[in-house]
Order: structure tokens, then C-alpha cells, then sequence
């Protein structure tokens, strides 16, 4: 079983599910949500009976941080985790972030290699354009509330009861201007490419990151990328669990 000294909260969870600590993935969330966005897959993780831990990135200022104030500084974002994770690099890992959470886990393996850590196995990024091209959408951050409602509604992935309740909106919508400003205010910087490999996945309908935006992911590995396209929208990610799932166990095993 798991090193029980190793302390997880507040930056990971483990959804207090058995663990064995072989070997992990780290889940990192998109904007707007905490670590219980993984909580599906890790729950149908475990009951395939994998080895592999299953891990989610918590945040501040959401779901069991809610009392702590949201990181808007990339910078800053990267030096906590980093502290957070070094616990467990002693076994094999892997990487996934979908939207905000591919930036987050992309600029992390920047953190690692430049403190001369162990790099995952393999990154896998979700519906973030190449972190080298500019933003192709309006800013959001600053938006007025009804008109950022509406944004979301047009992305999807926010249930309308939720986008339909004050009292939740109260909640959610500064969680999500932090995460936007997060984004807009990110400046990539030019480095090597990363020793290990990549794959990026996007929705083949999503309208904020085509197809397109996701290509020049190729550039920041010097291993193999591959680029893999998924019926759906911004969010298909979702509805692929079980093959984004698996491709995630086949990393970890070489395959």
C-alpha cells in the first residue's frame, strides 16, 4: 500500500480510495473546477482494479479550500505544486490536464526539469492551444456577470443549475475569473523542448481550441507526439473517459 507518510492534502487527493503507489497520474482540473471533476474516473480507475494511483490537483479557493484565496500567477501556481509533488516522484508518473490544467501541467514539467527532478513518463494536454500561440479568444476575466454567464454556457461543462442558482453562482464565478486571469496573464517562455513524450487531445467540434491550435504542441517535446482528435466540444473529455483512461495505464507501462 501507499507510504502513509506521504501527505497528500491540501494540493492532491487520492478520492480516499485504496492506493498502492507503484505508479501514479496526476489529474490536473480546467477552470472553474477542483479535483471532484475526477472523482468518475478515479472511482472507475480502481474498480478496473489498476495498480496505479489515481490523483487529483486541488486548488485553492475551491471545494476543500474554498476558505483560501485563488493563485492568479502561473509562477506562483507552479513553485506551490512543485513543493506539493515532490513526494511522489519517487515512482513512475504521468501528467494529464484538460483546458487551464494542460498549461499548469505543462509549465510544472518545466519547474521539474529545470530543478533537475524527474520528468513524467508522459504528458498528455487537453483542449489548450500550443502555450507558444496567443490567445485567439476575447479576454474573460473582466467580463460583467450576465455576459459571463453566457460565455460559459457557450463552452459548456457547467451544469445550468448550477449557472442558474445565485447562491451557486456566488461561488463559482470568482473561482473562474481567477482561472481566467491565470490564463490571460500567462507569458510563455522559450526553452528546450521537454524530453519526454507528448499527446494532445482535442474535441474535432470544440470552437475555442480547434484542431489547429493544438498542432504546434509538437514543438515543446523532443520524443514522440501524437495528436489524437475526439468527437465532441470543449469538453469531450468527459465521454473519452475510458480511452483517455487507458491510453494514461499504457503510458505507464511503456506501451
Amino acid at each position: 500500500m501507499r507510504n502513509d507518510t506521504i501527505i497528500l492534502a491540501p494540493w492532491l487527493t487520492d478520492y480516499r480510495l485504496p492506493q498502492q503507489g507503484q505508479a501514479r497520474v496526476l489529474m490536473f482540473p480546467y477552470s472553474g473546477a477542483g479535483s471532484l471533476a475526477y472523482f468518475p474516473w478515479a472511482k472507475a480507475w480502481r474498480e478496473r482494479g489498476t495498480t496505479v494511483d489515481f490523483l487529483g490537483v486541488q486548488l485553492p479557493g475551491r471545494e476543500s479550500r474554498l476558505r483560501e484565496t485563488c493563485i492568479t500567477e502561473v509562477p506562483l501556481l507552479v513553485e506551490q505544486l512543485l513543493q506539493a509533488i515532490l513526494p511522489l516522484l519517487d515512482q513512475p508518473f504521468v501528467f494529464f490536464g484538460h483546458s487551464l490544467g494542460a498549461l499548469v501541467a505543462f509549465e510544472v514539467c518545466r519547474g521539474l526539469r529545470q530543478q533537475g527532478l524527474p520528468l513524467p513518463q508522459h504528458l498528455f494536454v487537453s483542449a489548450f492551444r500550443a502555450p507558444d500561440l496567443p490567445n485567439p479568444n476575447p479576454p474573460m476575466s473582466q467580463l460583467l456577470e450576465a455576459d459571463l454567464i453566457a460565455r460559459l454556457r457557450h463552452y459548456g461543462g457547467t451544469p445550468e443549475a448550477v449557472l442558474a442558482n445565485a447562491d451557486l453562482r456566488e461561488l463559482l464565478l470568482p473561482i473562474v475569473r481567477a482561472d481566467f486571469t491565470l490564463h490571460e496573464t500567462y507569458q510563455y517562455r522559450d526553452a528546450m523542448p521537454l524530453p519526454c513524450p507528448l499527446t494532445a487531445f482535442t474535441g474535432a467540434d470544440d470552437t475555442f481550441v480547434t484542431p489547429e491550435y493544438m498542432a504546434g504542441w509538437h514543438k515543446q517535446t523532443s520524443e514522440v507526439f501524437e495528436q489524437v482528435v475526439y468527437p465532441g466540444g470543449h469538453f469531450f473529455l468527459h465521454e473519452q473517459m475510458t480511452d483517455i483512461s487507458r491510453r494514461l495505464q499504457n503510458a505507464l507501462k511503456g506501451e
